[in-house]
């Protein structure tokens, strides 16, 4: 596996070689890439034009990663870092139109990935430790997770892996303790040892104190409408 660094330095000659008039605005991080185009013609374009560049690398794209998405309300949308792009309008309010925007959200992969490290958080196979290491390792865990994600549209996927989590340390304490369903959910809400598992959707960074204003505040993780 190739460092993001390396491949941003090899992959360098890409970006030197693109034209954006002719094959659109070019987005890439290390070997992941999007191409932003007008029209299908010039999608296509983009498409060939990197066919072209790849092989002088050694390189080809990915198959199985590459496609053509034509973005549009109630159309399909694309994965980018960990991300799936998708074209929505919201609803108005008070007599007033919606607003269509590119919404995002973590990708399918992404919450499967998130899962995943929690289960293996709290594995039988760590039923030996305490209750609070192994809640302060998939808290550790979830603040980076969302901290990645929280610019976007990502409430409803939070409260998911949220409610899992919990789920999950519930079972986690019912069989540290030997005890019922009830008494593991029991415990998690109202126990000495509760975990303090919160996600936290308000803006960061915080205000200002001194009351300059500073950079501002950033937008937090709305609601996927």
């Amino acid at each position: 596996m190739v460092s993001p660094l390396l491949a941003n330095i090899y992959l360098h000659r890409v970006d030197r070689s693109w034209d954006v008039a002719r094959h659109g605005v070019l987005a890439r991080y290390a070997d992941d890439l999007v191409v932003m185009c007008r029209s299908r013609g010039e999608a296509e374009a983009a498409l060939e034009q990197l066919r072209v560049l790849l092989p002088g690398l050694g390189l080809e794209a990915k198959a199985a990663k590459t496609r053509i998405v034509h973005l549009q309300v109630g159309g399909v949308g694309f994965d980018f870092l960990g991300f799936h792009h998708r074209l929505v309008r919201s609803q108005g309010r008070l007599g007033k139109a919606g607003v269509t925007f590119l919404a995002r959200w973590p990708a399918k992969k992404a919450m499967q990935h998130a899962r995943q490290r929690v289960r293996e958080l709290t594995d039988r196979s760590r039923l030996l430790l305490p209750v609070d290491w192994v809640t302060e390792h998939v808290n550790r865990f979830l603040r980076g997770w969302v901290a990645y994600f929280r610019y976007g549209n990502s409430a409803d996927q939070f409260d998911k892996i949220n409610g899992y989590a919990r789920m999950r340390l519930a079972w986690f304490i019912t069989r540290r303790h030997r005890r019922s369903r009830e008494f593991g959910w029991y415990v998690l809400r109202h126990g000495r040892d509760r975990p303090a598992l919160f996600i936290s959707l308000e803006p960061w960074p915080p205000p200002d104190p001194s009351g300059t204003g500073g950079e501002g505040r950033m937008p937090g993780g709305e609601r996927r409408r």
